[in-house]
C-alpha cells in the first residue's frame, strides 16, 4: 500500500511539474544538492535568452557568505566562478527564501552557451549549497508563430499571429469592419470559442468595444497574472449575440519566453541608459545603467528650468556603486563644487534639504554599473527637489563624471547636449524601450592618461607669483598630474596649471591673488591660502578637522580670511567654438584659452605676502579656501636646488607686475641662462683686468 501511495505521489508531482514547466520556460532540473545543504531546493527553468526562474525556491539563509554564482568552466561548481545579482538586482549576501518563485537575469554580455553551471555558492567556505548543470544543447524558449485568424464574420482576417511570450501576442495585418455591436478580444478553454470566456484589453489597454481595423499590426497583453498557458484559444467575440467572428488556437506544447515587465528606457549617451517605471500614483522607480569606472558616477535628474535643459537649479541623482548601490539626492543651486550648501551639493548638505531617494539594488559587473532607486513624484522637499510630472513632457539633465575621494561628485566630463525631454507618464501597457544592450568592456586594465609636463617655478628667479583660476585640462591635466579628481578648475600660477613652486626659507614672497571676491556665488569666489593640507577647501572642513590643519598664509588664527587672500576674479576659459580636448601639451591647451577678469573687489587683485621660516614644513600646498582639489605643491628649501636637466621639469623665469597682476615670461630659459653666464664672465674679466692695471 505504501509503495502504491509513493508511486501516486510521484506521478502527481511529475504532473504538477509538467503542468508548470512550460509556464516558466525550459525545465533543467532541481537545484537541490544530495543530500540537501541549508535546505536549498527549487525547480530551475531557463526562461529566455537572458533569464532563469527557480520555482518554489527554498534556502534557510544561514550561509555566512552565499550568493548566486555561475561558472563558464568545469562541470561542477568551484571558486572559479562569478557572482551574479539576485532577483532584485542586488549583489548582497542571500537571505532566506521560503518557497518563493524568483526570476534572475544573467549579467550583461553573458550567454547561456557560455555557462556550465549555476550554484548557490558560499564564498567564505568555498561550498556549493546546490546547483544545476546547463546542457550544451539546451533548447531556449522562443516566440511561436501560429495560424492566422479564421474568417467567419464581419470581414475579420489577419496575417501571421505570433505568441511573443507568456503574456503577449502579436497580430499582423488585422482587418475587421467594426460593425459588431459588442465585439471584444476573448480568451477561454475548450476545443472552440464559447460564451464561457474572459474579456481582455485591446492593444491600447482599453476594454471598450472594438473599432474598425484596416491592416494594423497590434500586440495584445494579458492582464493580471494570466498567461497563454491558461487558455486554448483567442477569439474576436460578440457578447450580445454570443458570436465568434474568428479565432486562433493556442498550442498546448507552448514554450515561449517568460513575460518581462516592459520598461521605459531611453539612452542618454552610448555610456548611459535611463529606465523608469511608475509605482502606483505617487512613486517612480528609476534605473541608471552605464559604462563607467570605479571612480565615476552616473547623474540624472530634472532640469532647473521648465523651458530648457538647465543644470542650474536642477534636481539630480548621483548614482555609483561602492560595495553597495548609492543613489544620492543632489541639488545644483550653483555651477560650482559644493561649499557651505552652495554648488552641486547632496541635499542633506543644503539648509533644510534632505535625502529623498531610496536605493533598491545595484551591481557592477563586466564594466557595467547598474543603480536602481525609488523616489516620490512629489517629495515635499521644496528646497532641493522638483515635482515629477507624469502628464506632460519634462526637461531633464544628465552627466557622467568623477567622484572625489570623499565620494562627492566633481564637474561632469560628459553632459546633456541641447534640450532633452522625457514623458514619465508612458503607461505600463505601452512602454517604449529604446535602449540597445551594452557591450561589456574587454577584461584588463586601461592605460592611464599621460600627464602634461608642467614647468616648475623657482623663487630664485622671481619673488612674485600671480594666482588665477583656469580650466583643469581634462584627463591629462590636474587629475593626471595629482592623481585626484577635480571639479574642472584649478589654480594657475604665473599662467601655468598647478606648477610646483620652490621657495627658500627666510625670503619673502608675494602672491597677486585673482580668485574672485563674489561671496554670493561660490563659482566665482576662490580665496587663496597656503597650508599643510593637501586637500584644501578649509571652509568645507568641520571644526575638528580644521584644528589639525596648519595654515601659513591667507587665513587668520581665528579662521577668517587674511587681507590679500581675496581679489578680483581672472579666469582662463576655452575660447568659444574651440575644441580643447586631446591636446598633447599644456602649451597647446593654453593656446586655446583666453583670460577674462571681473570687477569684484573693486577690480583689484589681492596682495598676499609670505615669509617661510625654519618652522615651515618642507612641503606645503597653495589651495582654495572654499573648494577642495584646486591647488598643488610648494617645496620649502634651505637652498634652491638645480632643477634643470634630468626628469625634473625645466624652470621658467617669470616676472609679475605688482600693480596689474600681468606676467611676462621668458620661455627661452636656456638663452637666459647663457646670457647670465656671459655677463658673469664679462664681469670677471673686467675685475681681472682692473687688478692687473693696479
Amino acid at each position: 500500500m505504501k509503495t502504491v501511495l509513493n508511486a501516486a505521489s510521484f506521478i502527481l508531482a511529475v504532473a504538477i511539474i509538467g503542468c508548470n514547466a512550460a509556464r516558466y520556460g525550459t525545465l533543467i532540473g532541481n537545484i537541490a544538492a544530495t543530500p540537501k545543504v541549508h535546505l536549498v531546493e527549487g525547480n530551475f527553468y531557463i526562461s529566455d535568452d537572458r533569464r532563469f526562474t527557480i520555482e518554489n525556491f527554498i534556502y534557510d539563509g544561514q550561509g555566512p557568505d552565499a550568493y548566486f554564482y555561475y561558472g563558464t568552466q568545469g562541470t561542477t561548481p568551484s571558486a572559479n566562478g562569478n557572482k551574479m545579482p539576485d532577483e532584485n538586482g542586488s549583489l548582497g549576501i542571500l537571505k532566506a527564501y521560503t518557497g518563493k518563485t524568483i526570476t534572475l537575469t544573467l549579467p550583461t554580455g553573458v550567454q547561456w552557451s557560455q555557462i556550465k553551471w549555476i550554484s548557490v555558492w558560499c564564498i567564505q567556505f568555498t561550498a556549493d549549497f546546490g546547483h544545476v548543470k546547463i546542457p550544451s544543447n539546451v533548447v531556449l524558449p522562443a516566440q511561436r508563430v501560429i495560424s492566422s485568424f479564421s474568417q467567419l464574420q464581419h470581414g475579420l482576417r489577419s496575417g501571421a499571429v505570433t505568441i511573443l511570450d507568456t503574456k503577449r501576442i502579436k497580430i499582423e495585418n488585422l482587418h475587421y469592419d467594426g460593425q459588431g455591436p459588442a465585439a471584444f478580444f476573448w480568451v477561454g478553454n475548450g476545443s472552440a470559442p464559447s460564451s464561457v470566456g474572459k474579456k481582455i484589453p485591446d492593444e491600447n489597454n482599453s476594454m471598450t468595444k472594438l473599432a474598425r481595423y484596416s491592416g494594423q499590426t497590434i500586440t495584445l497583453t494579458l492582464p493580471d497574472t494570466l498567461t497563454f498557458h491558461d487558455f486554448n484559444w483567442l477569439s474576436m467575440w460578440c457578447i450580445d449575440f454570443a458570436a465568434n467572428f474568428g479565432h486562433v488556437l493556442i498550442p498546448s506544447d507552448l514554450n515561449v519566453p517568460l513575460y518581462a515587465n516592459q520598461k521605459n528606457c531611453q539612452p542618454m549617451h552610448e555610456r548611459l541608459h535611463v529606465s523608469w517605471e511608475l509605482k502606483g500614483a505617487t512613486e517612480i522607480m528609476f534605473e541608471l545603467q552605464g559604462k563607467i569606472g570605479t571612480d565615476e558616477y552616473l547623474g540624472f535628474g530634472i532640469s532647473g528650468s521648465n523651458t530648457a535643459s538647465s543644470m542650474i537649479g536642477g534636481d539630480v541623482t548621483i548614482g555609483y556603486y561602492d560595495s553597495q548601490p548609492m543613489a544620492v539626492d543632489y541639488t545644483l543651486n550653483q555651477y560650482a563644487q559644493c561649499s557651505n550648501g552652495r554648488g552641486a551639493c547632496p541635499d542633506d548638505r543644503v539648509t533644510n534639504g534632505r535625502q529623498d531617494n531610496t536605493a533598491i539594488s545595484g551591481s557592477r559587473l563586466n564594466g557595467i554599473t547598474t543603480i536602481k532607486y525609488t523616489r516620490k513624484l512629489n517629495t515635499g522637499d521644496t528646497v532641493g527637489d522638483k515635482t515629477i510630472s507624469t502628464s506632460q513632457d519634462v526637461y531633464i539633465i544628465w552627466g557622467i563624471g568623477k567622484l572625489n575621494p570623499d565620494k562627492i561628485a566633481t564637474k561632469h566630463d560628459i553632459r546633456t547636449i541641447g534640450n532633452v525631454k522625457l514623458n514619465f507618464g508612458r503607461t505600463a501597457r505601452t512602454p517604449v524601450n529604446n535602449c540597445p544592450a551594452f557591450t561589456p568592456d574587454p577584461v584588463g586594465p586601461t592605460e592611464a592618461p599621460i600627464p602634461w609636463k608642467i614647468e616648475a617655478i623657482s623663487g630664485e628667479n622671481t619673488k612674485t607669483f600671480s594666482a588665477q583660476i583656469g580650466q583643469a585640462g581634462g584627463s591629462r591635466g590636474y587629475s593626471a598630474i595629482t592623481g585626484r579628481n577635480s571639479w574642472g578648475i584649478a589654480w594657475y600660477i604665473n599662467q601655468k596649471l598647478i606648477p610646483e613652486i620652490y621657495v627658500k626659507r627666510n625670503e619673502t614672497f608675494t602672491f597677486i591673488v585673482e580668485g574672485g571676491a563674489n561671496t554670493a556665488n561660490t563659482a566665482r569666489y576662490h580665496p587663496f591660502y597656503i597650508t599643510d593640507d593637501p586637500i584644501g577647501g578649509f571652509e568645507q572642513h568641520n571644526a575638528t578637522f580644521q584644528k589639525t590643519v596648519k595654515i601659513f598664509a591667507g587665513v587668520n588664527p581665528n579662521g577668517s580670511l587674511a587681507d590679500g587672500a581675496v581679489g578680483r576674479l581672472c579666469e582662463w576659459n576655452v575660447k568659444a567654438g574651440i575644441d580643447a580636448t586631446n591636446k598633447n601639451s599644456f602649451d597647446e591647451f593654453f593656446a586655446v584659452l583666453e583670460k577674462s577678469c571681473d570687477n569684484s573687489n573693486n577690480g583689484q587683485p589681492g596682495t598676499l605676502t609670505w615669509t617661510p621660516d625654519q618652522t615651515t614644513p618642507d612641503l606645503v600646498y597653495y589651495q582654495c579656501y572654499t573648494h577642495r582639489y584646486l591647488g598643488w605643491k610648494i617645496h620649502v628649501v634651505d637652498d634652491y636646488p638645480n632643477l634643470t636637466g634630468g626628469t625634473t621639469p625645466r624652470l621658467t623665469k617669470t616676472s609679475v607686475s605688482m600693480t596689474t597682476g600681468t606676467m611676462e615670461t621668458d620661455d627661452n630659459s636656456s638663452h637666459t641662462n647663457i646670457a647670465s653666464l656671459a655677463l658673469i664672465l664679462v664681469a670677471t674679466l673686467i675685475t681681472l683686468i682692473n687688478a692687473q692695471l693696479k
